[in-house]
Order: structure tokens, then sequence, then C-alpha cells
């Protein structure tokens, strides 16, 4: 199944509203039970958000007068940790208890037969879960409380957070339709499920805060700013997206590190923030040794292939003189643009470019080959950032041996960082994840599916990591022994009795951060370093333990990761000492682990199956001390009094995203794991819309098959049904010219075009796949352009662009760039190009504006 979360250009999911349920299908309209009011409360510090999702339920005697039982779905960010949850049916509060799942499922159940009110919620993949009430009774307001903790996203010099306000389908496989994590589906969509959004959120140490998405009221109170939505209450059909820079010495890197002081563990939990100055002097950083591998085989081919050579290009025209280069295309021969690492001059960058743009063959994957000659490459010496990038979907199977290769150079005091940016709807991210930490680099995960972001575009922002760093091979130490930091390696230090952790190069534009722990041990102070080079101390801080304030929040960000990492182990099909040198890098032994009772077993399916049995405890021994709800936990919550027993069931219905078709609204959408034919009754909104049957069977009457196959077609044939009236045949290629003529800028924007003005342009369906740019009088020098002009390219999401392109990019690239954008029946397009300096504000060129299909 593709699982959004994991990509960085994905389209994140929301928030769900109850539907009343019961009964065989009937035409008579849809009528729900509506989500009265969600709420967003919390703090967020640095980049750790401790957030509260508090949603209200309820119903009048008039709109229903049964005691129902209500099932609903709701995505969190997939790197959130559930911490808690409470349940208030009306003025009594029930605190939930996490238990193993299947505990959990049969204390629920048993509740719900006695009519005792209860609650239980599960998760079922990493972003995606499910609550359970059992004895709501009408005039009872049900009130859900969800605390979690959330890692803002590092983007540009500051953090992004977003906020998932709906939800939309997901495709599921047939032979997936049975997992757990095929269950994270929307059963039923409404324009307006008849709920606002509500947000107040406090930032710690952040200098401005902005929303592209929604109207803000910031105040600040001391230290702190108070965020609200300036509306008070919005319709919750887009995510809601917040952006702040956090505050930065001016002419140094400087560290902030929150502690969380957990005597009962006898750990303190730390996140720890590297921050570059706020002022960039280029050519003042360090000189880069990058080498770029660029995947050419066959499983490349289309958009990703056209994504990865434009960002190819687009990087190599950044670096400086100062920096060196290596460019390798690889399939299954391995080509070099030189046999070492070159200077970046300009004419060199351009044989470069002209190499990668005259050879388009393709063949199988020799990631492993390519590999090792560019680890064996010449190294430049002195302080220097080296680099292996590999773009690639990973598509490989010969992992034991490339993962060696980076073992080999991670023990070099010169060693090259490995990264991998893996492009692809269904990556080998087991390798790319595995080969990244190893390596000490990162693993970004870009979706080659035309529906998200663009890839093109995402691959922008993820290279721009990888500009001139302000420090290079940077570490974290601090004053106690056995450090630990979930995905980072730990190094040695020059000090007695202290430790350290790679922290790698500090970006111009970027925090870099770590969360970890260390032991209490027998003082009170606790101080950091971050050391570049030869004991060179950039930053430090000290700071007093029975001063520093209770976060919580820290002890479940680093449980959180280890709860991930024991569920990725458990999924990825590692065997024998690959499993077990999996399990020491999540800081396990492996043999207290995975040795049973009666010794080891001779029979390999034995063996399997215990090993399996125990990683699942390990998994829900981990769980239940962190706290944090996993695949095989769940947060149970009963009431001992007696109530009256369940008469109904509430399905789950979530807000239609803005810009989808009307057929969604109310309607069962396809590929969700099979059809709920169910009757509504109650009477808190209707909704006009046909609903699911009744809009199949209006495609059947146009399609000329008997209605009569209707109750017994397969999920296959509704998607057929839905394709053939949502999805029309692609449009023939071609390309139109969308805007002529001189921007016309209001608040340092200017619309270029917009479908619902101009229909016609753009074909109702189709895969938008190049952006075109001319200027009638001359093409200016891309050096002369202010860096801020951008094209910004909306389909269906008018908050939110799928698409951002620098003017100055795309005018260096003689005026075309690669997209990769699917428009759907219905769905607006719209142009904006933004200058936020105002630089074309008065005297802005002629230009023309061009999109292909």
């Amino acid at each position: 199944m593709f699982n959004p979360q994991a990509y960085e250009n994905s389209r994140p999911d929301g928030i769900g509203v109850l539907e009343i349920a019961g009964g065989e299908e009937t035409d008579q309209p849809r009528r729900f039970v509506p989500l009265r009011q969600t709420d967003l409360k919390g703090e967020v510090v640095g980049p750790l958000a401790a957030l509260r999702l508090t949603q209200t339920f309820g119903y009048t005697r008039e709109q229903c007068d049964q005691v129902l039982e209500a099932l609903y779905r709701f995505p969190l960010p997939g790197d959130a940790a559930v911490t808690a949850v409470r349940v208030r049916f009306g003025d009594v509060e029930i605190r939930t208890e996490l238990k193993e799942r299947g505990k959990a499922e049969a204390e629920y159940d048993k509740a719900k037969q006695q009519g005792r009110q209860a609650a239980l919620v599960t998760r079922e993949s990493p972003d995606v879960f499910t609550l359970q009430v059992a004895g709501i009774q009408p005039g009872q307001d049900i009130t859900i409380e969800t605390s979690y903790v959330q890692l803002a996203r590092a983007e540009g010099p500051g953090w992004s957070l977003r906020i998932p306000l709906t939800t939309s389908p997901r495709y599921v496989r047939s032979d997936e339709q049975t997992s757990r994590h095929a269950q994270g589906q929307p059963l039923f969509l409404l324009r307006d499920p008849g709920h606002r959004f509500s947000l107040d959120l406090g930032l710690c140490g952040a200098g401005t805060v902005q929303s592209p998405t929604h109207r803000l009221d910031v105040t600040r109170e001391g230290q702190r700013l108070r965020v609200r939505l300036q509306e008070g209450e919005v319709l919750p059909d887009r995510d809601c997206v917040l952006s702040w820079r956090p505050a930065q010495e001016a002419d140094r890197p400087s560290l902030q590190v929150l502690l969380h002081d957990d005597r009962g563990d006898g750990q303190v939990y730390f996140l720890a923030l590297a921050t570059p100055p706020a002022t960039r002097d280029p050519g003042r950083g360090v000189p880069r040794e990058v080498i770029l591998l660029v995947d050419h085989s066959g499983s490349m081919e289309g958009p990703k292939w056209q994504a990865a050579d434009w960002a190819v290009e687009k990087f190599l025209s950044e670096l400086s003189p100062r920096d060196s280069f290596a460019l390798g295309l690889f399939h299954d021969k391995i080509r070099w643009f030189a046999p070492a690492p070159r200077q970046a001059d300009p004419g060199t960058v351009r044989e470069a470019v002209e190499f990668l743009k005259r050879h388009r063959d393709s063949g199988g994957t020799e990631l492993g080959v390519a590999l090792e000659q560019a680890l064996h490459q010449a190294r430049a010496e002195g302080e220097v950032a080296r680099h292996v990038l590999i773009i690639t979907d990973a598509a490989v199977s010969d992992a034991g041996r490339i993962l060696r290769l980076a073992d080999q150079e991670a023990a070099r005091a010169d060693r090259r960082r490995i990264s991998v940016l893996c492009i692809d709807a269904a990556p080998n991210s087991l390798l790319a994840n595995e080969l990244a930490e190893r390596g000490g680099g990162l693993a970004r995960f870009l979706t080659s599916r035309p529906e998200e972001e663009d890839i093109t575009t995402a691959l922008d922002e993820v290279l721009a990591d990888w500009s001139e760093p302000v420090l290079a091979g940077l570490r974290l130490e601090m004053n106690r022994p056995q450090a630990e930091a979930a995905g980072r390696d730990t190094l040695a230090s020059s000090w007695s009795g202290w430790s350290a952790i790679d922290l790698g190069d500090l970006p111009a534009g970027r925090p870099v951060w770590v969360a970890g722990r260390v032991p209490r041990g027998g003082s009170r102070d606790l101080t950091f370093r971050v050391i570049a080079g030869r004991n060179w101390e950039v930053a430090s801080c000290r700071l007093d333990l029975q001063e520093a304030d209770a976060r919580p929040a820290l002890k479940a960000l680093f449980g959180a990761r280890r709860v991930r990492g024991l569920e990725y182990l458990i999924h990825s099909g590692y065997e024998g000492d690959e499993r077990r040198d999996q399990l020491r890098r999540l800081g396990y032994d492996p043999d207290q682990i995975l040795t049973g009772p009666s010794g080891k077993k001779v029979y390999a399916e034995n063996a399997r199956a215990e090993t399996a049995a125990a990683l699942r405890d390990l998994l829900v021994r981990e769980s239940l001390h962190y706290g944090l709800i996993s695949a095989e936990t769940a947060f149970i919550a009963t009431r001992t009094e007696a109530g009256k027993p369940v008469e109904g069931t509430v399905a789950v219905a979530n807000a239609l995203p803005a810009g989808w078709s009307e057929h969604f609204a109310g309607g069962f959408v396809g590929g969700l794991g099979g059809v709920r034919r169910r009757v509504i009754s109650g009477s808190a909104l209707s909704v006009k819309s046909p609903g699911p049957m009744g809009f199949f069977r209006a495609a059947l009457a146009r399609s000329g098959m008997a209605s009569a196959d209707l109750e017994t077609a397969s999920e296959e044939s509704f998607m057929g049904l839905l394709r053939a009236e949502e999805m029309p045949a692609a449009a023939p290629a071609g390309s139109a010219v969308l805007f002529a003529g001189t921007p016309r800028f209001a608040g340092g924007e200017a619309v270029l075009f917009d479908s619902a003005a101009a229909p016609g342009q753009v074909p109702e369906r189709a895969t938008i796949d190049r952006l075109q740019v001319r200027f009638p009088d001359g093409a200016p020098d891309p050096a002369s352009l202010d860096p801020g002009l951008c094209l910004l390219i909306f389909v269906d999401d008018l908050a939110s662009p799928r698409a951002r392109a620098r003017l100055a990019d795309v005018v260096r690239q003689r005026g075309e760039r690669p997209l990769n954008l699917l428009r759907l029946p219905g769905q607006v397009v719209r142009l904006v190009l933004v200058d936020p300096a105002g630089a074309w504000a008065k005297a802005a060129p002629r230009l023309e504006v061009a999109l292909g299909w």
C-alpha cells in the first residue's frame, strides 16, 4: 500500500467525523452525527511539539434516540508519538490504560456486551489510528483528548509543522486488502462535515511565525508567541501549515538543549539543537567534495529520470569553484565524467551537464559496483565536507555487500558520508534507510505518484541540505558515559568519562538536532559541547538538572524511535546475523532477546515462530515501558457502572478535501477494501449526494450494465466504474500558453492563471509534465533575478502548492523545467508568481508561461 507519510513530497491526511449507521442500504439521504468541534492546543519548543487534540461529539434525542457505539479512524503524522488518551462521557472522565492489544480488545468487547461505557484506541499503521467508543447516549457530549508528541520538519532556516485536518482515500493493492494497515481509509466523505477547527499554540524561542494556508493571530507573551487562527474557527478542508524561525546568533553557531530528568529510569533525556548563524557569508563555509551517483537504469525512466537529471544539473550549477565534484551514471554499466573529482569551475560544470544529457542509455541497476568505485576515488585534503549522494529507486537485491561498503567507509578518519535520495512509489526503503544510517548520511524518499507534490520541487528542497556547510564533521559531546541516540552513531570522546554523538555537517540554512539520553550520574550539572575538527569547541551549554523543566515529551520522542525501530525490524525480513546486528543497533542484546528457554530450535519453522514471538514480546514491553501505543498495544478505558446496551453502531466519515469532485460527497470511494451498505437513522445532517449506491447505479445505467449486478459485484467492478466515471482517458500530448503579458502584483503575488476563470485550457484529466517560461523581450541574466521570485503551481488544494519553481532556475535551464502533477476532473489549476521582496512590483517584464502534458 502507498503510505504517504514516508515521503518528503506526500500530501498528508487528517481528522474524521461520525455517521450513524445500521440496517440495509436504501436510497434515503445520509444523515450524520456531527463532530462538533476539533481543538488543537499545546506548546512548541524548537522543533519539539507537545500537542493535545480534543474532539467533541454528540447528538440530541431528537436526532437519534438510540445508545450507540462509535467507530472512527483519524490519521496523525507518521512520526507522532501518542502518549495518552482521555475520554469524558458527560461529566465522567475515564483515563485510559495502555495494554497488550489482544487483552485490551477483549476487555472492550466484554464491557460492550455488559452494557458498560468503554473506549478503545488502536493503531493500524504509524499514521492511522482507530477509536471505538461504546455507550454514547443522546444528549451526552463525548470528548476524546489525544496527547501526542511530534517533531517539526526542518525547512530552510526554520521549522515547519503540518497539522492534518482532513483525509483522502488511499489506493490498496488487492494482495493487501486483509492487512491491518489497509484499514486506514475514510469510509464516507462530506463537503462540509458540520464541525470547525480551532488552534491555540504557544511557541517558545521563535522569532517569527507564519502560515501559507491560514491567517494567524499572533501575540507575544514574554518569551513565548501565542498563535491562534484569525477567524477563530475554520472549515477543516485543508491542512494547516505553520512555519517559524528560531532565534539565532548573528555571526556564530549556537547550541540549545532541552532536558527531561527521569529519576525512575535513571536517565536524562535530551534534545540538542545546533543552529547556524543568522548571517551567511558565501565562500566562507567549508568546501565540498561531492560525488553524485545518478541511477539511469530502466526502472528510473520517465518522470523520475527527468526530475533526477534536473536536480543534478541545478545542484552542479550552484557549486562554487572552491568545491570539487565527481559525476557517475550507473545502470548495468558505470560511466564517469572524469576518473577523479574535479574543481567546480563554470567550464567544468558545463562539460558535466553535457555529459549528463549525452548519455541516455539504460539497463540494470549495478548500485553496488558504482558505490565501490565512488568510495575509492581520490580524496581532497584538509577540512572538507565529503559526501556521496545517490539518486536512485534502490531496486537492487545485493544489499549485504552494499552495506559492507558503508561499514568499511564509516571506519575511515576521512570518511565520505553516504546519503540516498530514493525516488519511487514503492522504493526499497529498507536498503535506503540502512545505507544512510551506516553511511552517516540521510535517507529521503520522494514518491513518483503525480497526485502528490511534484518530485522536482521536492528534490530541489532536499538537495538544499547539501549546500555549502558552515562546519563539517561535528560531534556532540557530554560529560556522561554511554550516551544513546536513535539513528546516530556514538563516538569515543577525547575526555575521560565523556561520550560523543556524530552530528555530521551543519548546513548554512538549517538547524541540526539529535534526541538521546545519558545516565543521570552523581553530579547535578550536565554539560554539552559541539566540537568540530580537532577539539575546536563551536558552542557549549551547562545545565543544572535540578533547575531543568520537566519535559516528558523528550522521553516519548526517544521511545517512539525505539518502538518504530522494532516494528520496522519485525517486518523487515532480516534473518540470522543481520537480524542480530539490527537488534544491537537498536540497543538490545540479541542473546538475551532471541534465545528461548529451551535452547536453539532444530527446525527452521519453529525457530522463525519463536523469533517472531520474542520480537513481538519485546515490542510490547518497550511500548508499555515508554507508555506509547504500537501495533501490538492499545489504550483501553472502561466504566464499572452498568449502563444501557448498545443499540447501533456509527461509522466514519471524513471532510471532503477542497477541490475534490462532488461525486465523492457522502459516497463510497474505490480501493477501500470493501463496500459498507448501511442505512442512516437520526437527522443531524443531510447530504444531497445520492450516496455510494446511488452513484454506482447511475454509473451502471450509463455503462449499459444491469443494476441487478450491483449487489454481487466485486470491488474490482466498483473500481472499474469509478475510473470510468472519474478518470476518463488521459489527454493527448500537448501544451498551452496560460499567461502572456506583464504580471500585475497585489500583496507580493500575481495570479497568472486560474482554470476556474478560464476553463478548457488544461485538459480535465492530464499529467502535467513540464513548465515553460519565455521572455519576448529577451531572457534576463539568472544571476540578476531575485532568489525569491518563484512560480507556484496549485492543483486542487489552493492553500498549498504542488510545485514550486524558482524563476532564476528555470531561466538558467533554458526556460523549461520538468513537472509530474496529476490533474483530475473538477480540480482547479492555478499559477501564481510570488515576489516577496517586491523586486518586480513596479517594473515587471513581459513573459509567457506555459504548461505541457
